[in-house]
């Protein structure tokens, strides 16, 4: 028995065999390209994303500082209020007591002025009544 098969389809079965082939090689290289470009992508991905974390963390801590420091600060300010209104008072307190004792000083030089105008007043009419009285011995 003779083969009765051409052999120009066997050769183009062939060929056909070997493109499939060579497609089916360039499919698998470039799917493990792809792979290994996935697999960098998804090592890259996972880098930054422990990146982001630890940046998370960090700015997490500082709102935490930033707001215990706010709070700190708001504590010493209205301590600080609070000191200078105590201060305030007592100032306002001491200017109170000063304007008493200057109007009593004032109302006390009135009085001691009042009392020397009298004191002068009696004298001069003595001296007067003096004068009259030596000037009538005088005159007789």
């Amino acid at each position: 028995m003779r083969n009765h098969l051409n052999k120009e389809p066997l050769t183009e079965d062939l060929e056909l065999l070997k493109r499939a082939a060579e497609a089916m090689r360039l499919s698998e290289e470039r799917a493990s390209q792809s792979e290994a470009r996935a697999q960098t992508m998804v090592t890259h991905a996972q880098a930054e994303l422990k990146i982001a974390d630890r940046l998370i963390h960090e700015a997490e801590t500082a709102r935490i500082a930033a707001e215990m420091e706010a709070r700190q600060a708001a504590a010493r300010t209205e301590e600080a209020a609070k000191f200078f209104e105590v201060r305030s008072e007592h100032a306002r307190q001491e200017l109170l007591a000063c304007e008493q004792r200057v109007k009593a000083a004032e109302e006390r030089a009135r009085e001691l002025e009042e009392e020397l105008n009298a004191f002068r007043a009696a004298v001069s009419t003595l001296f007067q009544d003096n004068r009259g009285a030596a000037h009538d011995v005088a005159a007789e």
